[in-house]
């Protein structure tokens, strides 16, 4: 039934394009749910270290959040911790149904302590590594006005330290549709995991070694490279997380794509 719409000799090359961007798309996806996938096989792999023993090289460890030389100010809740994220999304509605579409969204972390009964390690967490659990949401309805630590956020956003911190803000216009607001944080005295390179030379606060990230960045780095994760759990529960989020990445990736590359394979052959 869609193998008419695409013409490649002398036709319409509009819909050609329009499935291989969905195809590319659902390709994309897919290959997110391999590398979350493969992070989860290489948390898998690795065991606890007390922190008393962690040297150099590879390592997990777990145990306490702990602040270090300081902490932060959540955007939405104003409670104290040491990463958060941040999500803006607008309700939309239209003849095809309705969704939460995301307008806003960021990251911030600073250096913390993980403490077991053994010792103390420092930990500098990424934007591409952290992995944390929802702790506070708000919808605000089409006659409300956010509360007023939300409008402060995001009328200062502007000022805030960008070496630190990765945000996306502009263009927000929150009267007249429904918002939702939501933060996930890790909060001093959670439990804390990272997995990730131990540097005896790095320390946070006076106390080395420090759990570092060994790629050279960004999200895609920590997902084909060496592993980096901090969460706001435990081992098994940070190992789930990644495998829930490659199985049903890549499922959803293989599904999108699986149309237009039926599609695409019929008008090539056919």
């Amino acid at each position: 039934m869609f193998a008419p719409l695409v013409q490649l000799g002398g036709g319409n090359l509009l819909p050609l394009a329009f499935l291989s961007m969905f195809l590319l798309v659902g390709l994309g996806v897919a290959a997110y749910g391999v590398a979350n996938l493969r992070t989860y096989v290489q948390l898998k792999s690795m065991t606890p270290t007390d922190a008393h023993a962690v040297g150099s090289g590879l390592v997990e460890v777990e145990g306490e959040a702990a602040p270090g030389p300081r902490t932060l100010e959540a955007p939405f809740s104003g409670e104290e911790c040491l990463a958060y994220e941040f999500e803006v999304e607008r309700y939309h509605a239209d003849d095809d149904g309705s969704n939460w579409q995301t307008k806003a969204s960021g990251t911030r972390t600073v250096p913390f302590l993980v403490t077991d009964e053994t010792g103390t390690v420092g930990v500098k967490p990424t934007e591409a590594g952290l992995s944390v659990d929802r702790d506070y949401r708000i919808v605000v309805g089409n006659d409300e006005q956010p509360p007023a630590r939300v409008r402060a956020f995001l009328a200062r956003e502007d000022d805030l330290d960008h070496d630190t911190a990765s945000f996306d803000v502009a263009g927000i216009s929150i009267g007249g549709d429904r918002h939702r607001f939501t933060e996930r944080r890790l909060d001093p005295g959670e439990s804390a995991y990272a997995a990730g390179r131990a540097e005896p030379t790095t320390a946070v606060d006076g106390e080395s070694p420090t759990v570092v990230d060994a790629n050279d960045g960004g999200r895609f780095g920590s997902l084909f490279g060496a592993p980096f994760v901090v969460a706001d759990a435990g081992e098994g529960e940070a190992e789930w997380r990644h495998l829930k989020l490659g199985v049903g990445s890549l499922l959803f990736g293989a599904l999108f794509s699986a149309i237009p590359l039926y599609v695409l394979s019929g008008a090539l052959l056919g």
